[in-house]
């Protein structure tokens, strides 16, 4: 059974925890380095979800401007029409 990944905000906080741990000293040094380790996992998926987020947007963004641009294009030229 596959664990289910954090979301931005879950994987955020268990970041802020494990490095407020760290930086108390109150853990030894073999416990600090398999936080950073862990801290350093949960970095890199909050970097890959913020990628898909950015890319998502990207992607909205164009189908936005095509669409505006499409409107406009299909819009009669006030100058060709009589007034």
């Amino acid at each position: 059974m596959t664990k289910k990944q954090p979301t931005f905000e879950e994987a955020l906080k268990q970041l802020e925890t494990l490095t407020e741990q760290i930086e108390r000293g109150e853990i030894g040094l073999e416990e600090s380095i398999t936080k950073y380790e862990q801290g350093m996992k949960l970095v890199a998926q909050c970097r890959s979800i913020l990628n898909r987020a950015e890319q998502r947007v990207r992607e909205l963004q164009s189908a936005e401007e095509e669409t505006e641009t499409r409107d406009e294009t299909s819009l009669p030229n006030r100058q060709d029409t009589p007034g």
